[in-house]
């Protein structure tokens, strides 16, 4: 019976090969578009997933006024912690290190230097007592026991000590160089770490015991990380509220030193390590994170592409029940039951859905080179292939029950009588089965939600990287000379030598030193309006840097006083109009000679006071802004091209490199267009933005797909009715009305459905802009006349079809 049902199948899909093939590409989409899904899903949850106890593992955050959250504390936190917080079984600080290049003396070879080495961090004993580190050689009790000591993973160890074994690496030297000299001793070495993590660490020197003073307190090192595992039954909430404790008393401590108490501008928050990966509003130094709505979503569009796929299949079996009433009705006369009739049927999906899942292999691979830029580091179409046959076969069986059950049990409902007496011939199946259309609309109502999200997303893309800033970004370079050199004395006050050779070259417009006007890394401290008639006003005030050649390079607006004055050292003071308003000030006119100060340092007067621009992302107000100068800190450069001929710009960059290698070293010449700058810190909205629009290109294409085969079927059907109507009048335009009308009543449906639940979503979306773009009318109208439009091309060229057909081989047999 099995060979049988088999070869029957098998003979229904050969002669049925438009609609087989339909289905085949609709199948395999919505297949290989789950599978690179769940790939990707997989990947993001993974994320130190074989941690031990890792539900008592927390990361502690430091939570500032302005809402702001950084994955970091004070460094000195963690001894305090471990002094006086009982309920902990580890306190594990992770301060990652900046290191200009590391040295190895090889006897027989030339020494090994590695320049800006990446993933070292200072910590002690207790992180490896947290971690599950396997060690290959040396003793995990005292690797870190003294400061001269350093553990390097294998994979590291073989890039420094190539062909060495492992228990020889130990008790080599190697240099650091940084901000100071000096040799540390290998005294461990681990296998690498389970990936993903968050932890990433290549190199551990052991961070050594010193007294902290006060007010390193009251600071915040993007670098300095700090994780906490309790101890079992211990009390989140009690402890968090302790450490909180502790910190405002050394506040508290610091202001009484200075002789002036200080307002706590921060306090710390406890971050599970599960949540660490998806804690995107917690900003962190070297630390790749994801947004767990965005993973929702794309589980949400995976099973959306596979429900419109099973939806195409059901519309084109259920369309295609008339044309197979009599095969029906023989099987039923011959004896077939119900429930072989449904087998049949299912066999025929399950077949199918396999053809589909080898053809689904191929776009795989071409869904991960689409999206090359979005699938995170380290994910691969196949890295198991028993993995990917269990997935394909229970997506397969899956697909099989929802898209081949109800047709199968809609064919028992076929009488034999009325198949015989021509029940079926000529009627519409879009007037008959209202399943039908309802799925089209379901089918269109995705689709329509998905095009209204991609206008939506791309105009607000659009907004933020063209909206007046509040300073001209065009043919700007910046070019920042690199931190190793900063605090070099080789290179002290070079840049201002470099900048007065640049100023004299052809090309360039105008150039100023100072810190990039929006940027996502800022600094930010207490600052106090000095006042005789009251206490000092003290807010939270961001701080950049710059020259006198800033604010005209940037055309920024004073508003009232005058630009800064040359100077060594800060010694005066320009606001935005933010800052102004935060310190009481009804005019910017009434802020000049005003005097403030930073906490704890000299009283300067406020000179200007320059219009409001945005120094963050478009996800953030406008906060209190300070510009200042101070040499030490005007360490990028702004450079502005000449806008009348930009195919010279190259040339003008290669004439500043040199200039540059005059100064520093040739290879540490870099320089990003500023504008460029700015869109890559939109990446997660572009990202989403490609991610959108691909899911839209690929819910339409499925739905033209079941559009194009009912459209076919109907034309079928139908045959005989229009040729009746040519003969009697009908013109090509009325039979092709005649044939379209019922899908764009459908699609019309869709639009009234789609819109509101497309608005819904959009208004969710936008509201994490401070800064956003209002949903109009004209969006959705654009959404619903691409969809009929759509919708018309798939239809019209069946349409036409049967239109021009002659209607006398349609009559023939009358």
């Amino acid at each position: 019976m099995i060979k049988n049902y088999l070869r029957t199948s098998l003979r229904h899909l050969w002669r049925k090969r438009l609609f087989t093939a339909l289905n085949v590409l609709g199948l395999s989409i919505g297949i290989s578009s789950c599978w690179i899904i769940h790939r990707i899903i997989q990947h993001e949850f993974s994320y130190d997933a074989q941690i031990p106890h890792q539900e008592r593992i927390y990361k502690v955050v430091s939570a500032f006024a302005s809402d702001d959250k950084m994955g970091s504390v004070s460094a000195p936190l963690y001894q305090g912690i471990r002094e006086e917080i009982p309920g902990l079984d580890h306190v594990v600080p992770l301060f990652y290190q900046w290191i200009n290049a590391v040295e190895i003396k090889r006897e027989t070879k030339v020494d090994f230097i590695k320049e800006d080495p990446q993933q070292i961090a200072a910590t002690d004993g207790a992180y490896f007592e947290m971690l599950p580190y396997t060690w290959l050689a040396g003793s995990k009790a005292s690797a870190l026991n003294t400061p001269e000591s350093v553990v390097l993973t294998a994979s590291r160890a073989q890039e420094y000590f190539p062909g060495t074994r492992l228990e020889d690496i130990l008790h080599k030297t190697i240099t650091y160089f940084g901000r100071d000299t000096v040799q540390r001793t290998v005294t461990g070495i681990v296998a690498d770490y389970y990936s993903p993590s968050e932890f990433i660490v290549q190199e551990f020197l052991a961070l050594p015991e010193k007294t902290y003073e006060k007010y390193t307190w009251t600071n915040t090192n993007g670098s300095d990380k700090l994780y906490l595992q309790f101890r079992a039954g211990a009390n989140v909430t009690s402890i968090l509220d302790q450490i909180n404790k502790l910190d405002q008393r050394h506040w508290k401590a610091f202001g009484e030193e200075r002789g002036s108490p200080i307002e706590r501008g921060k306090s710390y928050e406890l971050l599970p390590l599960k949540d660490i990966h998806f804690a995107t509003d917690v900003k962190d130094y070297g630390v790749r994170k994801t947004s767990k709505a965005v993973l929702y979503g794309l589980v949400g569009i995976g099973v959306f592409l596979l429900i419109l796929a099973c939806i195409n299949y059901i519309n084109m079996s259920i369309a295609q029940i008339p044309q197979r009433g009599r095969e029906i009705g023989v099987r039923k006369t011959l004896g077939s039951n119900r429930w072989h009739l449904i087998g049949q049927f299912l066999l025929e999906t399950f077949l199918t859905t396999l053809l589909s899942s080898i053809l689904a292999f191929a776009f795989i691979q071409l869904g991960f080179w689409i999206v090359s830029d979005i699938i995170p580091e380290g994910v691969t179409p196949y890295d198991n292939v028993s993995l990917f046959l269990a997935f394909t076969l229970s997506l397969a069986l899956l697909i099989t029950i929802l898209a081949g059950f109800y047709p199968s049990w809609l064919i028992t409902r076929v009488k034999t009588a009325y198949v015989f007496k021509s029940f079926f011939s000529g009627a519409s199946s879009m007037r008959r089965f209202n399943l039908q259309k309802v799925l089209i609309v379901f089918q269109f109502v995705i689709a329509l939600i998905f095009i209204v999200s991609t206008i939506i997303v791309g105009t607000q893309l659009r907004h933020t990287l063209n909206a007046d800033m509040g300073f001209n970004k065009e043919a700007i370079v910046l070019v920042e000379v690199p931190w190793k050199y900063q605090k070099d004395p080789r290179y002290k006050d070079k840049q201002f030598t470099l900048l007065n050779q640049l100023r004299n070259l052809p090309g360039i417009e105008n150039i100023a030193l100072g810190s990039a006007p929006l940027s996502s890394g800022y600094s930010s401290s207490p600052f106090e309006l000095i006042s005789d008639k009251k206490d000092p006003v003290g807010i939270q005030v961001f701080k950049k840097w710059i020259d006198t050649a800033y604010l005209p390079m940037y055309q920024m607006e004073l508003l009232a006083g005058r630009n800064l004055h040359h100077s060594d050292t800060t010694n005066e003071f320009i606001i935005n109009e933010t800052a102004a308003k935060a310190f009481g000030f009804k005019s910017p006119q009434e802020a000049v000679g005003k005097m403030m100060r930073q906490s704890g340092n000299s009283t300067f007067s406020i000179v200007g006071v320059v219009k409001d621009f945005h120094s963050q992302d478009f996800y953030t107000s406008i906060e209190p802004l300070v510009l200042m100068a101070d040499k030490q800190n005007l360490l990028t450069f702004n450079i502005k091209l000449s806008t009348q001929n930009p195919n010279q710009w190259q040339a003008i960059l290669k004439t500043i490199k040199k200039q540059w290698g005059s100064i520093y070293p040739p290879d540490a010449f870099q320089y990003h267009f500023y504008d460029e700058t700015i869109e890559a810190m939109y990446l997660q909205e572009r990202q989403l933005a490609k991610l959108i629009n691909l899911a839209s290109a690929i819910t339409i294409l499925i739905s033209c797909l079941g559009l194009f085969g009912l459209a076919t079927l109907t034309a079928y059907q139908r045959t005989k009715e229009i040729g009746i109507r040519k003969v009697l009048g009908a013109t090509i335009s009325g039979i092709v009305t005649l044939l379209s009308k019922d899908f764009i009543q459908l699609i019309c449906v869709a639009f009234l459905i789609g819109s509101p639940i497309a608005w819904w979503f959009m208004s969710k979306w936008l509201e994490n802009f401070t800064y956003r773009v209002d949903i109009e009318w004209w969006m959705f109208a654009m959404a619903g006349f691409s969809a009929v439009c759509i919708a018309l091309l798939t239809v019209s060229f069946q349409a036409i079809k049967a239109a021009t057909a002659n209607p006398v081989d349609s009559l023939r047999n009358e």
